[in-house]
């Protein structure tokens, strides 16, 4: 056999085998929660358990919002599994919010091109991506996993809207409270859900085909998530997805993230 043949011999093997052609590459993009930020991640060591597992940071990406374009922070690396993070305007309705994630991403695609993308939401982040779902299916998200947020609701954002509606919003500002009034329309987005209002809408629109997790947090008045019940955070409750599979678990103590979130997240998305 020549070396040309035996070149091409090999060369047939190795297409028929998968082995030559563009390895599949995966994008994650964590989503902050309300009144937090990208280094929230960092801080709970959710990125860290990513980067033990191969996966490199892609920076921070930043909606200036109204119109101001994305601030980018960080260079894209050139592997094939890549995180970024999402800075959000987290006081703002989950319509706007998710205009802006919808800005990121469409910018970290333009950059690395169309590549599989999962997206991974805390507490009303977790929200956020699920509007941005369903608004734009054929952004065609490979995964969802949210942790702790609040799918049906919390009687947290309606106390708050209340409070936001009576004269005690005035004093908020002197009380270093003045996310109080920015976030009115948002507690109205997050109150439990209702005929009527936010989420009895979107628990109702039909939901894009994708891997959906709740990572869901365990029960209990002292260690338990006192700011969102833990049968909100469970999106098999979701009737628009109850034909779908839906996956659940549930880790954690309280609301905040945590590094064994980070293990999960991993977990799920090495399947």
């Amino acid at each position: 056999m020549t070396p040309w043949r035996a070149w091409g011999v090999a060369l047939a093997l190795l297409l028929v085998s998968g082995s030559v052609g563009p390895a599949r590459a995966d994008v994650v993009i964590l989503i902050h929660g309300y009144i937090s930020g990208d280094e929230a991640w960092a801080k709970s060591g959710v990125t860290r358990e990513l980067m033990k597992k191969g996966w490199e940071s892609g920076g921070s990406v930043t909606a200036i919002g109204s119109g101001g374009g994305l601030k980018f922070r960080g260079v894209a690396p050139k592997t094939d599994r890549v995180f970024y993070l999402a800075d959000l305007p987290s006081e703002a309705p989950l319509r706007i919010q998710a205009d802006a994630l919808k800005e990121i991403l469409l910018a970290i695609r333009k950059q690395r091109g169309v590549e599989r993308t999962h997206l991974v939401g805390h507490s009303a982040g977790g929200v956020v991506a699920r509007v941005l779902m369903v608004r734009e299916p054929d952004l065609s998200i490979h995964t969802l996993i949210t942790i702790a947020s609040p799918h049906l609701g919390t009687d947290k954002a309606e106390v708050a809207g209340l409070i936001a509606s009576t004269p005690l919003s005035m004093m908020a500002p002197m009380m270093g409270m003045d996310t109080l009034n920015r976030s009115k329309s948002l507690y109205d987005d997050l109150a439990r859900e209702r005929p009527g209002n936010f989420l009895h809408w979107l628990n109702q629109q039909p939901h894009p085909k994708a891997r959906y997790l709740s990572i869901v947090r365990r029960e209990g008045f002292v260690f338990g998530d006192n700011t969102v019940p833990a049968w909100s955070q469970d999106m098999r409750k979701i009737d628009a997805l109850k034909d779908q599979a839906v996956t659940a678990i549930t880790i954690g103590t309280n609301h905040a993230l945590d590094e064994e979130d980070g293990g999960a997240v991993v977990e799920w998305l090495g399947r």
